[in-house]
């Protein structure tokens, strides 16, 4: 959906956009229903999620879906716990020899599956540059959800969502217009439609799922979607996005999900589902 979003939206704009949309539904009922949105001194820590997740990490995911196959890129996005290992062993936390080697196998996938795309398109084709910034998005989302579980919150889950949604919405707009972008904002049918269903299916029945998931499963039962969300990219792209199966991504991506189920298990304190 994003990716058909970004062929007639900019991408800072319709990720902004649509997590301001979440934002605004989910606070309204937020206050509708008598639940509180974040106390001021939870505030701060959750703004600098909200940016580095919402407002930075999930445009430049759009920005690099305008120049790499979908299923590409939910594989590269999977690596998320790769660098929740790195962060979290700067950060002095204990890492295991397991999550070293889970850095290790997926990079070797990584290689593996950008390697035959980077070479069809040739240099000047773009997939270098989208699958750098799909790393460098992986790396700034593990950075915000590292932040989270450090500065936890009392406030009501989905109140600080709301607030989350709202400012890194904001944040993505406000880059977005910085940009110029507002001249390139000519949506259709389509570019709506992919719109509303991230606002809706992604922002806020994934997220209540996902959050009801949290509440009622063990942890490691949750962090399947790590391995789910590829296949169902994959299976998407082929069927209705164009997209082909090619050595890459048929070698690259067991070595992906390998290293991720390795690297889950090889810092104490980290959990892929942030």
């Amino acid at each position: 959906a994003i990716k058909i979003g970004v062929r007639e939206m900019p991408p800072l704009l319709f990720s902004g956009v649509r997590f301001m949309l979440a934002g605004a539904l989910m606070g309204a009922y937020t206050l509708a229903s008598g639940r509180g949105f974040p106390a001021p001194g939870d505030r701060p820590s959750l703004a600098l999620s909200a940016v580095l997740m919402l407002g930075v990490a999930n445009s430049v995911l759009a920005w690099a879906l305008i120049r790499v196959p979908s299923g590409l890129a939910s594989l590269l996005v999977a690596m998320t716990p790769l660098w929740l290992v790195v962060l979290a062993r700067s950060g002095g936390e204990p890492v295991s020899a397991r999550g070293w080697a889970g850095v290790a196998v997926g990079l070797a996938g990584m290689f593996v599956l950008v390697r035959p795309a980077m070479s069809e398109a040739g240099p000047g084709g773009g997939v270098t540059a989208g699958a750098l910034a799909l790393c460098l998005s992986t790396g700034v989302w593990a950075w915000g959800s590292l932040n989270t579980k450090r500065h936890p919150h009392s406030s009501d889950p989905i109140g600080a969502v709301a607030f989350q949604k709202l400012v890194g919405g904001a944040a993505a707009v406000a880059m977005g217009l910085a940009s110029g972008e507002a001249g390139r904002w000519h949506p259709g049918p389509a570019g709506l439609g992919a719109l509303l269903y991230l606002t809706f299916a992604g922002s806020i029945v994934g997220f209540t799922a996902f959050t009801y998931a949290m509440t009622h499963l063990p942890t490691e039962r949750v962090a399947v979607y790590a391995y789910v969300n590829p296949v169902v990219a994959v299976s998407l792209g082929l069927a209705l996005g164009g997209e082909r199966l090619d050595a890459g991504l048929f070698l690259g991506a067991p070595l992906v999900l390998v290293s991720v189920w390795l690297a889950n298990g090889g810092v104490n304190a980290s959990e892929p589902s942030v």
